[in-house]
């Protein structure tokens, strides 16, 4: 499966390989670190739901190319993002949530490079992470002037109230070792051994009964439905203020001066 636009011959920005039991799925926009744009977005959403109702496959790999997982959110898009937009892409992300939450195979999230803010929450929303020992991640959204809504709710279940604090107050990268301490990721290996070992668990998971799995995964997402609930209307509400008063675009247009500067 691919998004390749045939009229222009683009690379697709999403590849989902099958093999096994086992579904890759890539992010392919290595020129921007994966950061995430709407026909991104737009992609995953239709993977994670083709890939839930495919009974061939038992387990879920989520990967980036190139020298990242995911750098985000594109704030190039968000730098000319209307309040219409910026509505849309809050419902598409709540889509792309629900979606890996509803999706009853487990997800394993392969780590390099930088998981920083929306790529560090595709993180945090598959089940196991393993990271190789030179990634960084960080919750960043307060660097461009966007609100860490989700983000927030998402960490604080994962890592706690603390760590949730400092990382989106601070808003900077921590490494892989220190992710590790705060129980971000499941295990932090060498980079050479970083798809071997993403590889031994996919098989490993795999070989579960899927019936099992199918209902331990949907326990666990009725579980936290209520604050996830919560947290999308939130993000609704607080992202609408925050767009009104001018903060996500101006914030995200500085950070693109500074990239392009």
């Amino acid at each position: 499966m691919s998004t390749e636009n045939p009229a222009t011959a683009e690379p697709p920005v999403l590849l989902v390989d099958r093999h096994e039991g086992v579904a890759t799925v890539t992010l392919n926009r290595p020129q921007v670190l994966n950061a995430l744009n709407h026909e991104q977005r737009n992609a995953l959403i239709a993977a994670f739901a083709d890939l839930g109702a495919d009974t061939s496959v038992n387990v879920i790999v989520l990967g980036g190319a190139g020298r990242a997982f995911c750098a985000g959110q594109d704030q190039r898009e968000s730098a000319t993002m209307d309040a219409q937009g910026a509505e849309k892409r809050i419902a598409d992300y709540a889509r792309l949530y629900d979606g890996m939450r509803r999706t009853e195979k487990p997800i394993i999230a392969r780590l390099q490079g930088y998981a920083a803010g929306a790529g560090l929450q595709l993180a945090l929303l598959s089940d196991l992470r393993i990271a190789a020992r030179t990634m960084k991640l960080g919750m960043t959204e307060l660097r461009v002037g966007s609100a860490a809504i989700l983000g927030s709710a998402l960490l604080r279940a994962v890592a706690g109230e603390a760590a949730m604090k400092r990382m989106v107050l601070m808003a900077d990268f921590i490494p892989a070792e220190q992710a590790l301490a705060l129980n971000i990721v499941h295990e932090v290996v060498d980079d050479d051994r970083l798809d071997g070992r993403v590889q031994e668990v996919a098989d490993t998971l795999a070989k579960n009964p899927p019936t099992a799995t199918r209902l331990t995964k949907a326990w666990w997402r009725q579980m936290s439905e209520e604050q996830f609930a919560q947290a999308v209307e939130e993000a609704n509400r607080a992202h609408a203020e925050n767009f009104a008063a001018g903060g996500l675009s101006a914030g995200a247009s500085r950070f693109v001066s500074r990239k392009e500067g």
